[in-house]
């Protein structure tokens, strides 16, 4: 598929499979390079997300692991990042100047508990940020998981409801009560693909995470792609937004780490300008 084959198939069914993104030849030693990234950030990680939850948010899913901007860590993976079939399909969207919004690595352990069906931010209404129902027919956000590991049924793929992104709420905005945010849904679909692929979606797009039920973890990374008009500075820390709508409310947001600035500098010329809205010193 080229890349308006792939945006047409974002339309129609809210998600596209683009298999061998990364090369078979670089998959293995991208996949232990970020997966020892995220193993070495984990207590920390975790510290984060108990926090959150100590508040009495639904945060994260028991089993897996967490590590958000992993992009300071380790640019293994950047070269891949403007692939046409990926970014180029953002552009076809969006326009010029799209951003990438999160770069973060979830590793999916054996018997992880199974998430709960919800849409992506700005969407999600469980975040102090976020788009109220009903939602207008747009999209302005595009989600992205890079299979570092093959995604199978009995590893945890992803589940997903194909077309939901044409809906105007989701599960977890509210105003859903007769429907089980926690259960199987009927016409849920596995988004399974080879490592090296890219499941894309319009974060409208209703989606839980899939227990484990195989003997070996489930790696990925987690990368949005943005418009220029989408505001982002309430999900980075340290900025009034942030301040103003997350701390001060007590509330439970989607929340982005600025770049380091000697991560950015050692990232390729032509990933640059995608990681520019928010680098740190």
């Amino acid at each position: 598929m080229d890349q308006f084959e792939i945006a047409a198939r974002l339309k129609q069914d809210g998600y596209c499979v683009v298999e061998n993104v990364i090369p078979p030849s670089k998959i293995d030693s991208i996949r232990e390079e970020v997966v020892a990234a995220q193993l070495a950030h984990h207590e920390e990680a975790e510290r984060e997300l108990e926090k959150t939850r100590a508040r009495g948010h639904r945060i994260g899913v028991i089993g897996v692991g967490l590590l958000k901007q992993v992009i300071n860590t380790t640019q293994c993976f950047t070269p891949y990042l403007a692939d046409p079939r990926v970014l180029g399909v953002a552009e076809d969207i969006f326009g010029d100047f799209v951003r990438i919004s999160c770069t973060d690595c979830v590793v999916t352990h054996p018997g992880n508990d199974r998430g709960y069906w919800h849409a992506d931010w700005p969407y999600n209404a469980t975040n102090t940020t976020h788009v109220k129902a009903p939602y207008p027919d747009v999209m302005m956000h595009l989600a992205s998981i890079w299979m570092l590991t093959p995604f199978t049924k009995e590893n945890g793929a992803t589940y997903i409801l194909p077309g939901s992104h044409k809906y105007d709420n989701n599960p977890a905005a509210g105003g859903m009560s007769d429907f089980d945010q926690d259960a199987n849904h009927p016409d849920e679909l596995q988004a399974t693909g080879p490592a090296g692929s890219v499941l894309l979606y319009d974060s409208r797009l209703w989606h839980a995470v899939a227990p484990n039920c195989s003997d070996e973890s489930r790696a990925a990374l987690i990368i949005r792609y943005a418009p220029w008009w989408l505001n982002l500075t309430p999900t980075i820390r340290g900025t009034p937004d942030h301040e103003r709508m997350v701390l001060e409310t007590g509330g439970k947001n989607y929340d982005a780490i600025p770049v380091r600035r000697a991560a950015f500098e050692k990232l390729p010329d032509n990933i640059k300008n995608l990681y520019r809205h928010w680098v740190s010193e």
